[in-house]
């Protein structure tokens, strides 16, 4: 089954969308990727003052093997024990060289709170990290930066005397390459994929955050799946009720997904309209181009990512496209409808939200002037067609 893409002439009148919430983005989250940046950090580049090599390395091993403060803490016992030395590199307990990090004035390191809302007497807190600044701090890696690819490759090899194409990597894909020659000169696709996935943070289940990180499809897969390929940008606030009428109201289910798309609204704005960024590569200085690709999620949360209906109660179950629930099963038929934001918004300013299975409160994804077609399956993707 095919999924009609062709556009009208009248989608090039968005329709007005009244639905979008009032939020204000720090014009600071816009900063850290001009020309100007990006010649401050070739000619210096900020890291953390360490006080000697073998404090930092300890750090870094504590960080990466997450051990415990007491865990760090013998270990610095045990080194300072056998090492002979009159006065030791380590630092006193763990605690403190954690101090010394969290204490560093890096920008890229750095997060910021907002105030979403407040409901039942209680303040919900956005904490975040601008979204430049979060990609700063994957290309700050040395691993990361080093194998870092900047242009479409096709990947091809022979099997039994018969060539074929391999699609391993992003890199190595079709939309990739349209979306290559839609540069300018000079310019290179800066792929962005984000993780989302709220979770219990108790054994009890009595309290719950939502994570959400980002990553790059430019980094090769066997890089990109270690830990410090992926950047945490944002915490977003999950609200909770005194009481179960009130959880099950209509008007909190909207406070949600209200909530949901204001933080959401915070995170993406400095990159949804494709602006041009530079970072530094392997010490030049790159202008990239950037591309929300990919969206990994579970089915509910894709569900909120697009503003539908969950499928239990939609005619129109689907988040990619506008398929009725009856036709699901339907080997015959041979397209259908995409869910664009022309569509939706055409939808909701007709009063037919309803019958498309969709809510009227702002979804932050219709401002992507780009195209941008969603797929929720056992993972979310927001991809240009498909790879």
């Amino acid at each position: 089954m095919e999924i009609e893409t062709q556009e009208t002439e009248d989608e090039t009148q968005e329709p007005e969308d009244e639905t979008r919430p009032e939020v204000q983005v720090d014009e600071d989250d816009y900063k850290g990727a001009s020309l100007d940046d990006t010649y401050e950090d070739l000619q210096y580049p900020q890291v953390v003052e360490w006080p000697n090599d073998a404090y930092h390395e300890f750090i870094e091993i504590t960080t990466k093997f997450q051990l415990s403060n007491s865990a760090g803490d013998a270990v610095i016992r045990f080194f300072n024990k056998f090492s002979n030395l009159d006065a030791s590199p380590l630092p006193s307990s763990t605690k403190v060289g954690r101090e010394l990090l969290d204490n560093a004035n890096i920008q890229h390191m750095m997060f910021k709170e907002v105030s979403i809302t407040t409901f039942q007497n209680i303040e919900y807190i956005l904490h975040y990290r601008p979204v430049i600044q979060a990609v700063k701090s994957l290309l700050v890696i040395n691993s990361i930066n080093q194998s870092l690819v900047l242009d479409y490759k096709e990947k091809r090899e022979i099997r039994d005397g018969i060539e074929h194409r391999l699609f391993e990597e992003q890199y190595n894909c079709n939309w990739w390459r349209r979306e290559e020659l839609k540069l300018s000169v000079g310019q290179r696709l800066l792929s962005i994929i984000f993780y989302s996935d709220a979770t219990t943070l108790d054994h009890m289940g009595k309290s719950s955050g939502h994570p959400i990180f980002l990553s790059l499809g430019n980094i090769p897969n066997s890089q990109r799946n270690k830990p410090e390929s992926k950047a945490l940008i944002g915490y977003l606030p999950i609200l909770k009720t005194k009481d179960s009428k009130t959880k099950n109201s209509e008007s909190f289910r909207k406070l949600q997904r209200t909530v949901f798309h204001q933080c959401l609204t915070i995170l993406l704005q400095p990159i949804l309209e494709g602006p041009e960024l530079h970072f530094v590569v392997r010490h030049n200085a790159i202008t990239f181009v950037p591309r929300i690709s990919v969206i990994l999620a579970d089915m509910a949360e894709a569900y909120k990512f697009t503003n539908v209906y969950q499928p239990s109660t939609s005619k129109r179950p689907c988040g990619s496209c506008l398929i009725s629930k009856d036709d699901l099963n339907n080997t015959e038929l041979t397209h259908t409808l995409p869910r664009t934001s022309y569509n939706m918004k055409q939808a909701i300013s007709n009063g037919q939200a309803h019958e498309n299975s969709i809510h009227t409160e702002h979804n932050i994804f219709w401002e992507i002037r780009y195209n941008l077609k969603f797929f929720s399956l056992l993972i979310f993707k927001l991809i240009n067609n498909t790879f």
